[in-house]
């Protein structure tokens, strides 16, 4: 009976665009709000944004005062927006970007997918895609990524819908439809205006290594390069020559030598051996990782005549950016969200021959199978740990216990550290969660039902997912936001006196305290000796810092008045505020 209506869904494209849109209603948006803006990236976004709408500047941005030069403005013109829109900076408000347009990649890769193989694996890709551990995270987070990834994906979509239609018989160059490779560049002068050239490089780089590839040197001729380009340059440099007017020589120095350059070759921030996204990747594109391998191997044997055209777009997508950023110096996981569709296809297109048959048993056996039993025996096995970890914790450790046996009760003890943070009830919700899973997956596969598998993984991983971002997060809120400090130091100092900040912060910087107390401009410095005479001067001076920091410096001045007013937990850092009087 299920089976049945799943069957229904699978073949009309109208009600899988409404169940996707429901589907990304409910797990992005619903709990954006929840929970406060988080470090390291996502109160500095949106005190930009904040200055900007503040100061009235929408060409050179600012931060804490100072000129902010890291990315170009677009994302922060969506922010803003969005506060007009929603009435203020709020969680919901900063993050709604984020969410909006994860949810149109999610639809983006149902066209792709239509296009490219049928409505069923463009339906089975978008649930693929929405359910990816990374994809979603980041799509109700505020940050960059999600935006990049829509519009190089948007970018790769005009280019696709360009080749597909140059392929056909009889057609002229100056056809009307030939046209839309100009959404190609217009979609990627978008998306270098939200996170700088590589939004330029990451498209056209998949368009002429496929084309290249193919052999197809007519239709790279015909992809009206330098018109295209020339586009690029006036709408990107529309922005920039206002904005290197506004901040000088510096601004220009730093936007395209060290954003961009120094970052990518010599790695200023975030730097991690080549290897990185072969070890974190997997992890991060969770559940559906462990299809992949088989799918790329089913795409590249499936014809005797050789791989298929559509295939080999999605892996050259998929490989192209993959190794792009493995040869940059700087790493972070996110970097790698534009190509989650690419993937999100090659599976979905697995798993829907698989479930029309047309998968050959052997591969079936390795590429679908064996996942599944991998899936029944993890979740039973984090169940298990879920249930054992509060109870191995507990257990005392003596003189004879076996060093084996050590090292598992401290693992338990740390793992009982973090759960610490964490309702009681919501661990047994996760439990049951886990243990049900791993029952009811064994069934449907044991029964054959193979669209209820998908179903379930599907379901699962959607359940999680709201559940930690509507009853975990705002849990362990107080722990991880800047808010509760800030509200402390606003209701502590008076108009008119002074807060430091000391200590080497990085990109975290002062935007989480300048967002939630509103205080703009505050002191940084890293000077030991310039805080103690701050707080040695007759002025009500207020210092935040980590609270390491503040016992080291109390013991080494003991006379400069270094008065402890509160402490808590901002993240991975335990903050203090001091004052003088």
């Amino acid at each position: 009976m299920v089976e049945k209506h799943l069957s229904k869904i699978y073949h009309r494209p109208g009600l899988q665009i409404a169940f996707l849109l429901g589907f990304c209603l409910v797990i992005y948006f619903l709990n954006l709000g929840r929970w406060d803006l988080w470090n390291p990236d996502e109160p500095r976004y949106a005190q930009v944004a904040r200055e900007m709408v503040d100061g009235g500047d929408w060409v050179l941005m600012h931060v804490n005062g100072k000129t902010y030069e890291d990315k170009p403005p677009l994302f922060f013109w969506l922010i803003a927006f969005s506060s007009f829109l929603w009435q203020g900076f709020s969680s919901f408000s900063v993050r709604f970007p984020s969410a909006l347009f994860g949810t149109l990649t999610v639809l983006l890769t149902f066209f792709l997918g239509r296009k490219l193989f049928g409505s069923r694996t463009g339906f089975l890709s978008a649930l693929i895609l929405a359910t990816s551990f990374d994809f979603a995270y980041l799509s109700t987070r505020a940050n960059i990524d999600a935006t990049l990834a829509f519009l190089t994906t948007a970018s790769l979509f005009f280019f696709l819908q360009w080749y597909l239609h140059q392929q056909a018989e009889g057609v002229e160059e100056n056809d009307k439809r030939s046209s839309s490779i100009y959404g190609f560049y217009i979609c990627m002068a978008l998306a270098t205006l939200a996170k700088g050239p590589v939004g330029l490089i990451l498209p056209l780089l998949v368009g002429l290594i496929y084309l290249a590839i193919q052999r197809d040197w007519k239709a790279m001729k015909r992809m009206r390069l330098l018109t295209g380009m020339a586009l690029v340059l006036v709408i990107v440099l529309s922005w920039y020559i206002p904005a290197a007017w506004k901040g000088g020589q510096s601004f220009i120095d730093v936007t395209l030598l060290h954003h961009t350059i120094d970052r990518f070759a010599k790695g200023s921030s975030h730097i991690r051996p080549m290897y990185y996204y072969f070890a974190n990747f997997p992890a991060d594109f969770m559940p559906w990782f462990l299809f992949l391998p088989g799918a790329i191997v089913y795409g590249l044997f499936k014809k005797r005549e050789g791989v298929p055209k559509e295939f080999l777009f999605l892996l050259v997508w998929f490989v192209a950016i993959f190794l792009f950023f493995s040869f940059s110096k700087g790493k972070r996981t996110l970097y790698l969200l534009p190509l989650y569709p690419a993937v999100s296809l090659l599976v979905g297109k697995f798993w829907d021959d698989y479930l029309s048959g047309s998968v050959q048993d052997s591969l079936r056996k390795i590429g679908i199978t064996l996942p599944v039993y991998l899936f029944i025996i993890l979740f039973f096995l984090m169940g298990l740990f879920l249930y054992a970890v509060p109870v191995v914790a507990n257990f005392s450790v003596e003189p004879s216990t076996p060093k084996m046996l050590k090292m598992i009760i401290q693992w338990a003890g740390l793992g009982a550290s973090y759960f610490s943070y964490v309702p009681s009830g919501s661990i047994i919700f996760f439990i049951f969660l886990l243990f049900g899973s791993s029952v009811l997956l064994s069934l449907a596969h044991g029964l054959k039902y193979k669209s209820i598998v998908f179903a379930l993984i599907v379901a699962i991983m959607g359940i999680a997912f709201f559940y930690v971002t509507r009853f975990i997060f705002p849990s362990v809120n107080p722990y991880k936001s800047a808010r509760f400090i800030s509200k402390e130091i606003v209701q502590t100092m008076k108009p008119g006196e002074r807060l430091v900040m000391y200590g080497d912060y990085g990109s975290r910087g002062t935007a989480p305290y300048n967002f939630y107390t509103g205080i703009v401009p505050i002191l940084e410095t890293e000077s030991e000796g310039e805080v103690i005479d701050l707080f040695r001067s007759k002025e009500r001076v207020f210092c935040l810092l980590r609270y390491g920091d503040y016992e080291r410096l109390s013991r080494r001045y003991a006379d400069a008045r270094l008065h402890l007013i509160t402490r808590r937990s901002v993240g991975d850092r335990e903050m203090a505020l001091m004052s003088n009087q």
